[in-house]
């Protein structure tokens, strides 16, 4: 039985898909939430749910990016429509800076980020993503002020806060599994642990992006491997199983589409955002084995606006926009910050998912390559 889903109304298969994918990046998000500030830039601590001293420089730093003309903050991510709330929610409260974000991972991203230190043509000013302790040779060190540990998770301390200032998580993502619902319902199959795509009766049910390329969809066999939740033979027989597609964000858009019934595996954000809109998809956890990934956040070296990047890595951590990281199923470090979202998806709140530890980045980097390295050979035989 699937621990947490997260139902939405199924609307006309594979062409909603389609128009789906065609209005997304257009669509507006909700109503953002109350995001501890007066609309007018100022943040109040005691709704914002953080300490005086952090309101206070949070005030300075708004007050410093206007007076140095900060007023349109560049953010690289992955996910830019999943953060969408988020980015709704920061504007709401500081009105004379809005949010430009470009979409970038992987070599791309590593390509862009070479440029603009080769070039000095800086134009980022903030950085999304889950690997950031990968790109800290491209940052500069902040001591975020806004962010607190919670209690269950001071032994991962480390991998929310980096100890040498450069990246800061101030939510974590579920990885799980994404299902198209109408092809879900007629596969006859229904998965309930991670290594039930090894059995032969998934063969082309199940669709990946390319493990072999940086980025979500060669972290799922890692993590998986690492936590225990798939043995080597159970790999090598998803990789035959497997409907490969390019990058990770092609595999969303082949679930999205309804090329395959089953996403292996899927971040808990795309789903929730494509339900949100309408496509007939469902965000599930496994009955165990399921495994977080944190979201770092850095400040890049040289960023053209400083103060406003600044501002937004304390923003993160404040109640509007924990509370907005919830309402795309991510699970917010505050705990009261997924109240309203709970019921529907237990996996936003750290008590009701149980989570107590983070697999560290550095275990991860360690095993890495020699794994991509066996997945270059079973996903390309």
């Amino acid at each position: 039985m699937n621990r947490s889903i997260l139902r939405r109304p199924v609307v006309g298969g594979v062409a909603a898909a389609t128009a789906f994918l065609l209005v997304m990046t257009g669509c507006a998000s909700a109503d953002a939430p109350a995001t501890g500030g007066d609309g007018n830039g100022v943040i109040d601590a005691e709704s914002a749910q953080i300490s005086p001293e952090a309101a206070a420089h949070m005030n300075e730093l708004y007050a410093a990016a206007v007076e140095n003309g900060e007023t349109e903050l560049n953010v690289i991510s992955g996910l830019p429509d999943d953060m969408q709330p988020v980015f709704d929610a920061f504007e709401a409260t500081f009105p004379e800076i809005s949010i430009t974000v470009t979409s970038l991972i992987g070599a791309p991203l590593i390509a862009q980020l070479q440029t603009e230190r080769e070039s000095g043509q800086h134009t980022t000013d903030v950085l999304h993503n889950p690997n950031g302790h990968l790109y800290t040779e491209f940052a500069e060190p902040y001591e975020v002020q806004s962010i607190a540990v919670p209690e269950s998770l001071e032994g991962s301390a480390d991998e929310l806060v980096d100890p040498d200032g450069y990246a800061t998580s101030p939510f974590v993502g579920f990885f799980g599994l994404g299902v198209f619902l109408p092809r879900a319902e007629q596969s006859g199959v229904t998965p309930t642990a991670w290594a039930d795509f090894a059995d032969p009766e998934y063969a082309g049910l199940v669709g990946t992006g390319d493990p072999t390329l940086p980025g979500p969809s060669q972290d799922a066999p890692v993590y998986l491997m690492l936590n225990e939740s798939l043995a080597e033979d159970d790999v090598e027989a998803i990789a035959g199983n497997a409907v490969v597609k390019g990058t990770y964000g092609d595999a969303v858009a082949g679930l999205m589409q309804g090329e395959f019934p089953y996403m292996f595996a899927a971040p808990v954000s795309a789903i929730i955002t494509a339900a949100d809109q309408g496509a007939p998809v469902e965000f599930r956890l496994m009955d165990d084995g399921n495994y977080v990934v944190t979201h770092k956040h850095l400040l890049m070296d040289q960023a053209p606006n400083p103060n406003a990047g600044k501002l937004y890595l304390e923003f993160l951590n404040t109640f509007g926009a924990q509370e907005a990281a919830a309402s795309r199923g991510f699970t917010p470090l505050n705990e009261s910050a997924s109240a309203d979202y709970v019921a529907e998806m237990p996996w936003t709140s750290l008590q009701e998912a149980n989570l107590t530890e983070i697999v560290p980045a550095a275990v991860i980097d360690e095993q890495r390559p020699g794994l991509v390295e066996w997945f270059e050979t079973i996903y390309t035989a």
